[in-house]
């Protein structure tokens, strides 16, 4: 009996002891197995278990490389847009001085024109000078310009521009000088209405318009007549316009009541000629 149960112990032991060794032979030979296409079976359930994996590690490395060119893109497009706004910003600059520069020289060339319709014969030396300064407001009837003594400047030199008179010098220095535009209220030109050749004093008002005085009331004065110096003052060439008559009424005494609108927009004036006179 004893020995019976000894035998059933070892038995049981075999079994168990083969047991492993079973598994691990069935193992060895899946190894082995293929598929109908010729792939072994445990490679194929490898991939099968592995495929999620590699589905979600590509997925992250996919989504972390779009960040990744994204930020780059943004930050060398959002460079790129700077380096373009620089680049219109520069060229904008640069087209409005080629536009200023345009305007000056066309405003330069008038006062040239000018020049020429004051006398063909005289020795005209034309100083251009451009506006540094204005009084304030309750003094707007002065200007001050960047040309003075040193540059041939004297005080009562006439000071023109393209469109006509603006006025006369009245205080000089080396490098600067003061000039009484036409609507100062102590400022008086000669003058002469343009076709009628009927002359007349005109003077400054503090206001945009000018007064011409001495203007007979049996005189017709036409509305839009143009107003030229006489040269009577003996400061301002003949024959250079003023501007033009934008009142004529018949007056209480014996002269009309005109007023005359300067030629030149005085407010926005920006360069000038100064006639010193004969060299």
């Amino acid at each position: 009996m004893t020995e019976d149960r000894a035998l059933h112990v070892n038995r049981k032991h075999a079994v168990w002891a083969l047991a492993p060794l079973l598994v691990l032979h069935m193992a060895l030979l899946s190894l082995q197995v293929e598929d109908s296409a010729g792939t072994i079976l445990l490679k194929t359930w490898a991939l099968r278990v592995q495929s999620p994996v590699f589905t979600a590690g590509d997925a992250t490395f996919g989504g972390l490389k779009q960040i990744w060119n994204d930020y780059f893109w943004l930050v060398g497009a959002r460079e790129e847009n700077r380096q373009l706004k620089e680049a219109v910003n520069r060229l904008s600059i640069l087209n409005r001085s080629y536009e200023e520069a345009r305007q000056e020289n066309e405003r330069l060339r008038d006062i040239l024109a000018m020049s020429a319709l004051i006398s063909e014969d005289a020795d005209i030396h034309l100083i251009g000078a451009r506006i540094s300064a204005r009084t304030p407001e309750f003094l707007a009837n002065i200007i001050y310009v960047d040309r003075g003594s040193k540059h041939g400047v004297g005080v009562n030199a006439p000071v023109i521009s393209g469109d006509g008179i603006v006025g006369r010098v009245i205080l000089v220095t080396e490098f600067y000088s003061q000039v009484q535009l036409i609507t100062n209220p102590d400022a008086a030109i000669g003058a002469m209405l343009d076709e009628s050749r009927t002359p007349g004093v005109l003077t400054g008002t503090g206001d945009a318009l000018l007064t011409m005085n001495y203007i007979s009331n049996i005189l017709p004065v036409k509305v839009g007549e143009v107003v030229l110096s006489s040269g009577l003052d003996g400061i301002f060439p003949k024959g250079i316009m003023i501007g033009t008559v934008v009142v004529s009424e018949r007056g209480n005494d014996i002269f009309r009541e005109i007023k005359v609108e300067p030629a030149i927009d005085l407010i926005r004036l920006e360069e000038v000629a100064i006639l010193p006179g004969k060299r």
